[in-house]
């Protein structure tokens, strides 16, 4: 990667023995910005002159990793599988039966519950096909998205309507402070922000919220800040959330998949992708290694979320239903922990 610059050296100390007298007057930062333009020119065109080779080959390998990590983990991927779409299917059938009821009671909390439940399987899904393409951390990473949804399902439905209420209409403070974000950059990210009317609209929408829920209602998690009335509305946040429904447990595997996230050092050296690897090797892409935490933290968060939906209707399906899911979640953790032994 240095055939470019040598060649500049040679240049530039063939111009100094030319003429030693000049030297001082070469201008190297000139001679760099003249002769960039013809080397950009070089290297894209060898680049374009064999792209279609390279990615030809790259896919292929791509796909004969991801065939190949599929045949090792097929158990566990298609319970997996199977389980989203009982999920998923519950939620359809939840919403389908109900929402005319719903809409006719004004019932919020229904619809937001359905809605998260509906991230869920989404984001469930997304996990299925990183780990089926061997990327258990990004399925890791995605899983904490996962927990964060279905942690505040089950805040807005042990805390009912006014939550549910709020939660709704913080959107609008989310909104307002993230257009003040974007003015405030508008030049140096090169992108138009909001006019000043439409930031003014909002602002006003804004205040009027605080008028109603009061000063707490501006913080991040200031829908959820009520509910804490001797804690300062600032120190509310997820942890506070997940404390208050009992999945406090889970803190350290949350943890865990945030390093899969933030730039720390802890996830520059631990990766699932190396989980059956004792060599200290940087990777860069595919892993058929450490499905299991991943696929089974899905599975249980998966099947909670879709408890809290079926359990706003308790009928004797919906009960049966919750225990076959709830099965299914813990097979895939024994099917998962099992192939990984192998």
């Amino acid at each position: 990667m240095d055939t470019f610059h040598k060649e500049f050296i040679r240049i530039l100390n063939k111009k100094i023995e030319d003429n030693p007298n000049k030297s001082s007057d070469i201008n190297v930062k000139e001679l760099i910005a003249n002769i960039t333009p013809d080397l950009v020119e070089v290297i894209d065109k060898s680049i374009n002159e064999s792209s279609a080779e390279m990615l030809q080959e790259r896919q292929q390998c791509f796909s004969e990793f991801a065939s190949n990590n599929i045949s090792r983990w097929k158990s566990g991927f298609d319970l997996l599988e199977s389980h989203i779409i009982t999920c998923t299917e519950a939620g359809e059938n939840i919403n389908t039966s109900y929402r005319t009821e719903a809409v006719e009671n004004n019932d919020l909390l229904f619809d937001l519950l359905v809605r998260h439940h509906a991230r869920a399987c989404h984001i469930s899904n997304e996990i299925l096909c990183l780990l089926k393409n061997g990327f258990p951390d990004a399925a890791h990473s995605r899983w904490r998205a996962l927990h964060e949804v279905n942690a505040t399902a089950m805040f807005l439905d042990k805390h009912g309507s006014e939550c549910a209420e709020r939660f709704y209409f913080h959107d609008v403070i989310d909104s307002y402070d993230g257009m003040k974000e974007h003015k405030k950059y508008e030049e140096r990210l090169q992108a138009k922000a909001p006019s000043a009317e439409i930031i003014e609209e909002c602002k006003q929408e804004y205040d009027r919220l605080i008028k109603r829920y009061g000063k707490s209602f501006s913080s991040h998690y200031g829908w959820a800040a009520y509910i804490f009335p001797d804690r300062n509305p600032r120190t509310v946040g997820f942890a506070t959330i997940e404390k208050d429904v009992g999945l406090d447990h889970m803190r350290p595997y949350y943890k865990w998949a945030s390093q899969n996230i933030h730039a720390g050092s802890k996830g520059m050296r631990e990766r699932l992708a190396l989980a059956e690897c004792n060599d200290d090797i940087l990777v860069v892409g595919q892993s058929n290694s450490g499905m299991t935490d991943p696929a089974h933290a899905t599975a249980l968060s998966l099947m909670q979320v879709t408890c809290v939906l079926l359990k706003l209707k308790p009928t004797l399906d919906h009960i049966v239903l919750m225990e076959v899911i709830r099965n299914y979640s813990d097979r895939i953790g024994q099917t998962f922990l099992s192939i990984s032994k192998k």
